[in-house]
């Protein structure tokens, strides 16, 4: 089961080019290079609701909306109301989402002082139409979702985002219809929880070349081994690719 990926920009600001930056083209290059990457090849000993889990995905495209987006981040655990805001964001962009996609909305809303996450993702409909999502505001205003970035040539919003983007489009995949695919039973961690806040390799390079700084992903099989760098627990099974 191979991935899919659609950005939205959800903003008045995402129009300025001294907001943007190189987080429109970083973002759409982290996107593409994600595809049969090794990084993305860590995902590969998971299953979906289709079967077996494949590297590879296809970059569907991005799109601007000017319009002015909330101003608070919604909260990790909103009441529906809160949640469909994402929701219908997507379904007012995409006239027919695709099933198979994941829909990163990239907001330039901000965290409110409860806030106790960086980005999340889940699931919604358009009609009769499921689809994923994944929702990041800015995150570069908070220390604690800072990549602290000093490898690359990246700004400090696009490194924030890209750690982000890989920690929940992993997730995404791995467990698209939350809770039904790989989570722990016993801490209820997915995939990039796991490995949250671990970036122990100076960078990883995805297959179009493109250099990143970010996250390990969990891997039971490096678990098991006793191989990969340690999370915040001690546990080794770390992974940057394979």
């Amino acid at each position: 089961m191979a991935s899919k990926t659609f950005a939205i920009f959800w903003g008045r600001e995402w129009s300025d080019p001294t907001f943007a930056g190189d987080q429109i083209t970083g973002l759409t290059s982290f996107l593409q290079g994600w595809s049969n990457s090794h990084y993305a090849n860590i995902l590969t000993e998971y299953f979906g609701a289709n079967g077996p889990i494949t590297a590879g995905s296809t970059y569907l495209g991005s799109v601007i909306d000017s319009s002015r987006a909330p101003i608070d981040a919604p909260d990790l655990t909103p009441p529906a109301t809160e949640l469909q805001a994402v929701v219908a964001e997507v379904c007012r962009e995409v006239d027919v989402p695709d099933p198979a996609a994941v829909y990163m909305v990239y907001a330039t809303s901000r965290f409110t002082p409860a806030t106790g996450y960086c980005a999340f993702h889940g699931e919604g409909t358009c009609g009769r139409h499921p689809f994923q999502f994944a929702f990041y505001p800015t995150t570069n205003i908070v220390s604690a979702c800072g990549a602290n970035d000093t490898v690359t040539t990246h700004s400090p919003a696009l490194s924030s985002l890209a750690t982000s983007t890989a920690h929940e489009l992993s997730e995404a995949i791995t467990d698209a219809r939350v809770g039904t695919g790989w989570w722990d039973a016993i801490t209820g961690d997915e995939i990039a929880d796991r490995c949250d806040f671990v970036i122990a390799v100076p960078f990883v390079t995805l297959s179009n070349n493109s250099v990143w700084h970010v996250q390990g992903e969990w891997s039971n099989a490096a678990f098991d081994a006793g191989t990969g760098d340690t999370n915040t627990l001690g546990e080794h099974g770390c992974l940057y690719g394979r």
